[in-house]
């Protein structure tokens, strides 16, 4: 999971110091502010340790690949195993993980034709990947915050719930989207 977490978060940290800069327009690159040094410092971390795209070639070619997914799905699995099936979004993250391995065995079959095939979809992968992960998570905070939240404040999570279900987890679609496109 090392090129899981480096690459998608490095790259989620850019994106959201790159978003906090917008806010300031052209102020934003003045030094009183700081969030041009965030900016900066965020940018570095895609890059250091191995590029992010590194990390994605590094998973999908030389780990993903070589056991035909096996690894990644066992482990996904037994993530599945501690879940508990009454919390909402439950189904959707089985779903996910079933399309990840039917998109992972269908690379796996055109890469013995397109050598080259993995290196252009690394990212995307590592992406949907990700995203799969971040479903699980956030199956246990819904499932924790279920069990938290009944009687005292059951909005709490409301708002976050729906920010993740409208703007962050669709992206996991348009990912195998991509990588089909290519097959």
């Amino acid at each position: 999971m090392t090129p899981v977490l480096k690459a998608a978060w490095t790259a989620q940290a850019f994106y959201g110091s790159s978003e906090c800069l917008q806010v300031f327009g052209g102020h934003g690159y003045v030094r009183e502010w700081g969030i041009e040094q965030i900016v900066r410092d965020s940018r570095v971390g895609m890059i250091y340790e191995g590029t992010n795209e590194i990390q994605a070639i590094d998973l999908l070619v030389r780990k993903v690949m070589p056991d035909c997914g096996a690894g990644l799905f066992a482990m996904l699995l037994a993530l599945c195993d501690g879940l508990d099936n009454r919390v909402p979004g439950h189904a959707e993250f089985l779903a996910q993980v079933a399309e990840l391995r039917h998109i992972t065995g269908a690379l796996v079959q055109a890469a013995r034709t397109d050598q080259e095939l993995p290196y252009w979809v690394a990212d995307d992968y590592l992406r949907a990947a990700a995203l799969a992960l971040l479903a699980w998570a956030w199956l246990q905070i819904s499932g924790a915050s279920n069990a938290l939240t009944s009687s005292a404040n059951p909005a709490r999570w409301a708002e976050p719930a729906n920010a993740m279900h409208c703007w962050i987890l669709p992206e996991f679609d348009m990912r195998l989207k991509i990588i089909k496109a290519r097959l």
